[in-house]
């Protein structure tokens, strides 16, 4: 049923963003010598990206 599945597509796309999010979270709480030794540098945009991704999720 399409209904089901524009719910699964939803659900993955939110498993997804909040997945990532919590990533940000925990990497943006190291200190800063281990996010240089990891090379994060977060894009300026992200929660953006994530929040596009979600509701882009369902096209009709």
């Amino acid at each position: 049923m399409p209904l089901f599945d524009d719910l699964g597509r939803i659900g993955a796309r939110y498993k997804l963003a909040r997945r990532a999010r919590q990533t940000a979270r925990i990497l943006n709480a190291l200190p800063p010598e281990i996010q240089r030794d990891l090379d994060w540098n977060p894009p300026p945009s992200m929660m953006a990206k994530v929040y596009r991704s979600i509701a882009t999720s369902v096209r009709r």
